[in-house]
């Protein structure tokens, strides 16, 4: 994916995430704050109680968060902290690049998840779901592949420590 061309969102202002299924079914609403975007890397923020819109009905997460999507990466990560503590864990989501067109964000999700604790326990979630869904909505085998690389990533990354699991 070519990231050179895509607009980029200034601070403060706000976007706004749709998230689907692969055959297109909405599956997350939610608004955010910009708070840096330097192209390839936005980063974004919402506060606990922030109503979100999911396939399930509302949901208010009681985390503060700041949020990474990065136009290339397979996956974004949510850093999750509760109002005025420190960094509880890390949710991601392992999607489609994002798309951006300056004001909503949009991404394909493909159900996997990897979870990370500040004491570095690392969860792989849903593959079950990945594989039900696979099968269902058709993912081609590139998908599927992308899909299992960018899990691999993440839990790489967060081994590592590396930005954004990085306490520093």
């Amino acid at each position: 994916m070519d990231v050179r061309f895509s607009p980029t969102a200034p601070p403060g202002s706000r976007v706004l995430l749709r998230a689907t299924k692969y055959d297109g079914t909405p599956h997350w609403l939610q608004p955010f704050r910009v708070v840096s975007d330097d192209g390839n890397l936005l980063v974004t923020a919402y506060r606990a109680r922030t109503p979100i819109y999911t396939s399930r009905g509302e949901f208010r997460s009681p985390y503060d968060s700041l949020v990474y999507f990065w136009r290339d990466r397979w996956y974004n990560v949510f850093r999750l902290s509760r109002p005025g503590c420190r960094t509880a864990l890390w949710y991601c989501n392992i999607t489609t690049p994002p798309t951006f067109d300056g004001c909503q964000l949009g991404y394909v999700d493909l159900d996997l998840d990897v979870k990370v604790y500040p004491n570095g326990c690392i969860e792989l979630l849903d593959e079950d779901e990945f594989r039900e869904h696979a099968r269902r909505y058709g993912y081609p085998t590139e998908v599927i592949a992308r899909a299992q690389a960018a899990a691999d990533e993440v839990q790489q990354l967060a081994r590592r420590r590396g930005f954004p699991f990085n306490l520093g």
